[in-house]
């Protein structure tokens, strides 16, 4: 059910909620006709108002969508459980009691025990409950490489995967890269062997002088390309000089990937990269973090021998995100009481996408998220086979089902891969976190 629409089950319990209510109202009617001291006027009018009451409700209720319905529901809920309340004080008051229908002694009891005990939880002196601060992990200075690499793996794949599955890691590598021997999907390179090549790629002339040369300053990053003494020194190598290594290709192909970009990977002929940053959101690896993985890089394709790694072992005082085995194998889920940059990086948007007013959202695997123009003109466009009316149903529709409809890639001439995006996106958020997103998204344009 898109969230625009109207909740059928919600309407129907509105519609519910009326008929009870009339119901509630006849039988009163009949039971003052039936005995002589009863005040039917007084009575009549007060459930008369709760006919009134429940009708305007349900009214309101058919102008809502699905989303405004839900936090409606509970008016009316509360409507009815009044009018079961004023319903039973009605047989008690005219001591007919014995002549109510069983669900409304019953419902009198519950209502009545429920306020009492509400009320009572609530004069009790309140304590929170709150659970306990995510902190940070202190790293040992008794660690070992094995360890430490293993962190990196975990940041890549995530705590219960094995290196080569697809499952997905903080690092949120496995989207595009692939790690095994002859295993290529093509949206990035394969990094099999990547620490070998490592050492004969600061030597190609190709990485000396493209995109830019060594020397020069990349204008996204600020990276200055070759010179592992310019790197910011919280990310820097331990004992960095002017010799260039291999290990300074793998960190520069993390904290600057179009310094150099691998051949039929990049866009405009190959000048720039698609990967994002991975030490700036939304991906924001600490120098600790980013350094596992670089040892984890060195070391993955000779398992247990640690020869290669030139990463040096943490000396302790430095802490990562405390990571915990529940919450790596929990779902995300977005409930909606999340800013829209949140949303955003928590479902790894701006890996693919370039978004306007997110800070880091500059990926290229994807198109750019100018939406509040380019919907309506894809809408129209006579190769749309999607079912969208207008802007707002064109985003919501690419969220829920990327596959409708695969934009045209202009620079590349051809479309955009069909299935990059992921596919579950309607079981990561809630009716709440999906209008909001699809609010922001339907509004986004080029700055400027």
């Amino acid at each position: 059910m898109l969230p625009e629409q109207q909740d059928i089950l919600w309407t129907f319990v509105s519609l519910m909620c009326v008929v009870f209510s009339m119901y509630a109202f006849i039988s009163v009617i009949l039971n003052c006709r039936e005995h002589e001291g009863a005040n039917m006027k007084l009575w009549g009018t007060i459930f008369a108002a709760g006919v009134l009451i429940n009708l305007a409700l349900t009214n309101h209720m058919f102008d809502l969508n699905q989303v405004e319905q839900l936090g409606f529901v509970g008016w009316q809920m509360l409507a009815i459980l009044g009018t079961l309340l004023i319903w039973g004080v009605f047989y008690k008051n005219e001591g007919i009691e014995d002549q109510s229908p069983p669900i409304i002694r019953a419902a009198f009891f519950y209502v009545t025990i429920s306020i009492l005990l509400a009320g009572y939880t609530n004069w009790l002196p309140q304590q929170r409950s709150d659970p306990p601060p995510v902190g940070g992990a202190e790293i040992s200075d008794d660690i070992t490489m094995d360890q430490y690499a293993e962190m990196g793996r975990i940041i890549v794949f995530g705590a219960k995967a094995v290196a080569g599955t697809k499952a997905i890691g903080k690092g949120q590598c496995p989207l595009c890269h692939t790690f095994d021997p002859g295993d290529n999907i093509g949206r990035c390179p394969n990094l099999f062997g990547v620490e070998e090549r490592s050492h004969a790629r600061i030597k190609e002339d190709r990485y000396l002088n493209e995109p830019i040369r060594i020397g020069e300053t990349d204008g996204a990053t600020q990276i200055v390309k070759g010179k592992p003494d310019q790197v910011p020194e919280e990310y820097r190598r331990a004992d960095a000089g002017d010799d260039l290594v291999g290990e300074d290709y793998l960190r520069e192909s993390l904290m600057c990937p179009s310094c150099y970009v691998v051949k039929g990977y990049g866009k405009t002929g190959d000048k720039v990269s698609p990967m994002p940053v991975i030490s700036k959101p939304p991906i924001s690896l600490s120098p600790i973090e980013l350094n596992s993985v670089l040892a984890w890089l060195q070391s993955k394709d000779t398992p247990g021998d640690f020869a290669s790694v030139t990463i040096p072992l943490p000396t302790g005082g430095g802490e990562i995100a405390e990571t915990d085995e529940e919450d790596e194998d929990r779902p995300i889920f977005v409930t909606g009481t999340e800013s829209i940059e949140e949303i955003v990086n928590t479902l790894g948007c701006p890996l693919c996408h370039t978004i306007p007013g997110i800070p880091g959202a500059v990926g290229e695997l994807g198109p750019k998220l100018h939406e509040k123009i380019n919907a309506p003109q894809r809408i129209k466009n006579p190769n749309y086979k999607g079912k969208a009316r207008n802007g707002r149903e064109y985003v919501r529709e690419s969220i829920l089902n990327p596959s409708a409809y695969v934009v045209f890639n202009e620079e590349e001439g051809e479309p955009f891969p069909d299935g990059l995006m992921p596919q579950d996106f309607a079981n990561k958020l809630s009716v709440n976190a999906l209008e909001k997103l699809v609010d922001f998204i339907s509004n986004t344009q080029p700055e400027g």
